[in-house]
C-alpha cells in the first residue's frame, strides 16, 4: 500500500496545473521567494498563508493577509482542517486544489460517505470527512511573525495626482504675472508686447 501523499494543484492564477508537493510539517505560501510555495501574483502578499501537517493531512491558517484566505469560498477565520478536493482561495484570482493521493480505500467505505470526488477532471478516492476545525498540534505557537501588509501605493494615482498640481501651479503663476503687469502697467517692458501698439503706446 503507497503511503498517502499531499498536495496543491493551481487550478486559477499563475502557471496553473502548477503541483506543489506538501512533504514538511510547517510550510509557508506566498510571493516572497522566502516562502516553501511561491506564488508570484498581486492578490497574494508577501506571506500569506501556512499549511500545518495534522493527524488528518493538513490544516491551513491565514497569516494576516492583505486580500484574505479562502477554503469553498468561506473565508478563514482561524485554523482550519482541509480535506480532499477543496478549493483553497487566495484574494479573487488564484485558487489551488488540495488533492490527498493513496488514501486507504477500506477507511473511505468504513466512514458511510461519498467513495470518489471528482478533483480536477479525473478520479480520487476520498478520506473519511473531517471536521472543519483542525485543533493544533503540540507545541504549536500562533505567533504570527510576519506583520500585517499594507496595500502597496497606487505609482500610477500619485503621477497624475503629482501633474494636476503642477498644472494648477502653472496656471496660477501665469494668471498672477499678467495682473501684476496690468497693474503696474508694464506692458512696454515685456519684450513680446513692445510691437504691439495697442499695448504699448510710446
Amino acid at each position: 500500500m503507497s503511503a498517502v501523499q499531499y498536495r496543491l494543484v493551481v487550478r486559477r492564477g499563475p502557471n496553473p496545473n502548477q503541483t506543489f508537493d506538501l512533504t514538511r510539517d510547517t510550510m509557508t505560501l506566498g510571493r516572497d521567494i522566502t516562502n516553501d510555495i511561491v506564488i508570484n501574483d498581486p492578490e497574494i502578499s508577501r506571506h500569506h498563508a501556512r499549511l500545518i501537517r495534522t493527524g488528518s493531512g493538513y490544516a491551513l491558517e491565514d497569516l494576516r493577509s492583505t486580500n484574505a484566505s479562502f477554503v469553498n469560498r468561506q473565508r478563514l477565520s482561524g485554523l482550519q482542517q482541509l480535506s480532499n478536493g477543496d478549493l483553497i482561495g487566495f484574494g479573487e484570482t488564484v485558487t489551488l486544489a488540495y488533492e490527498v493521493l493513496g488514501a486507504p480505500a477500506q477507511a473511505t467505505l468504513a466512514s458511510g460517505g461519498p467513495t470518489r470526488a471528482d478533483v480536477g477532471g479525473y478520479q480520487q478516492p476520498m478520506p473519511p470527512p473531517q471536521p472543519a476545525y483542525a485543533p493544533p498540534p503540540a507545541g504549536y505557537q500562533p505567533d504570527y511573525a510576519y506583520p500585517p501588509e499594507e496595500e502597496e501605493p497606487d505609482r500610477n494615482r500619485w503621477v497624475v495626482i503629482g501633474c494636476a498640481v503642477l498644472t494648477v501651479v502653472f496656471c496660477c503663476a501665469l494668471v498672477g504675472g499678467a495682473i501684476l503687469i496690468d497693474q503696474m502697467n508694464l506692458y512696454c517692458d515685456v519684450p513680446i508686447m513692445q510691437n504691439m501698439s495697442f499695448f504699448c503706446v510710446p
